[in-house]
């Protein structure tokens, strides 16, 4: 049975290969796991890309519940002073996040919509086109000879 590894693992392994300190190897490891973490969470991007990992979607249809849950909470919350500020704060960030990823999606949407239908109606047109210049190519042919 196969057992995932951990970072830590790799460090003495790497730090030997490369001929660098262990301290060195963590601090990247760390920071390009730092960076992996900031991009899925961060909803600045409907899809994120991991090398040998894969693709990383928003899930679209969470999206909305998430929205009516903070806006709700924050609505609940106005009432209470100085001590939510930073709470609602956060919150505020995360609704404003969540709406322009919502936003990006449904453009996104609309764009495979639009080639989805221009596809459509280039290959219809396209085998109409076709049959035009066969019988055109054709006629041309028969009054050379």
């Amino acid at each position: 049975m196969l057992r995932p590894k951990k970072a830590k693992e790799f460090i003495p392994i790497l730090s030997n290969q490369l001929s660098l300190p262990a301290s060195l190897v963590e601090d990247i490891i760390d920071f390009y796991w730092e960076e992996i973490r900031k991009s899925l969470s961060g909803l600045k991007h409907q899809r994120v890309h991991l090398t040998n990992l894969g693709d990383f979607y928003i899930k679209h249809w969470k999206i909305d519940s998430k929205i009516t849950g903070l806006e709700n909470w924050e609505e609940s919350n106005k009432q209470k002073g100085m001590q939510q500020i930073t709470a609602r704060f956060k919150t505020a960030e995360n609704l404003f996040d969540l709406k322009n990823i919502k936003k990006v999606i449904e453009e996104e949407t609309q764009r495979k919509d639009f080639i989805k239908l221009h596809k459509k109606v280039a290959n219809v047109s396209k085998g109409k086109h076709n049959k035009n210049l066969e019988s055109k190519r054709s006629n041309t042919r028969r009054s050379n000879k």
